[in-house]
């Protein structure tokens, strides 16, 4: 498993979807503090309580400690939810593509296989009526 998950994080695009995704997830962190900080029943004060936030919504935790009270904060605390969701449908779309692959190689080594053995059986059959026909041949010469 362990081998599947480093080719996982191998694939270049998967790594530019979730970098992206991460720097886009902590700049909506960071912008969410001038919003919330200081308003009535804010629960987001400082950058700790943001990114606390940011984590807990993108990864669908959602403990609701923390949550953003403006129309402004909770229009990006939906752009995070989109975000988790694509972040977690990448990796996991990923994931079963090399699993499949994977798999897809197994079947192929072993029909291979099967091949040069039924591919070997093929020539041996060969030689044995060559050598009968020969003698058959000769039999009658």
């Amino acid at each position: 498993m362990r081998h599947i998950l480093a080719q996982l994080f191998r694939q270049r695009t998967l790594r530019k979807i979730l970098v992206s995704l991460f720097f886009l997830s902590f700049s909506l962190a960071i912008l969410v503090v001038p919003l919330e900080a200081g308003k009535p029943n804010a629960k987001i004060h400082d950058l700790e309580d943001s990114i606390w936030w940011m984590v807990s919504t993108v990864t669908s935790v959602g403990y609701g400690d923390v949550v953003p009270v403006t129309f402004e904060g909770r229009a990006l605390g939906m752009i995070l939810q989109i975000i988790g969701v694509v972040m977690t449908s990448s990796i996991i779309g990923s994931l079963v593509d090399q699993l499949h692959r994977k798999r897809d190689n197994y079947e192929f080594e072993r029909i291979s296989a099967k091949l040069d053995q039924i591919s070997g059986a093929v020539e041996e059959t060969k030689k044995k009526t060559d050598f009968i026909i020969l003698q058959k041949g000769e039999k009658k010469s």
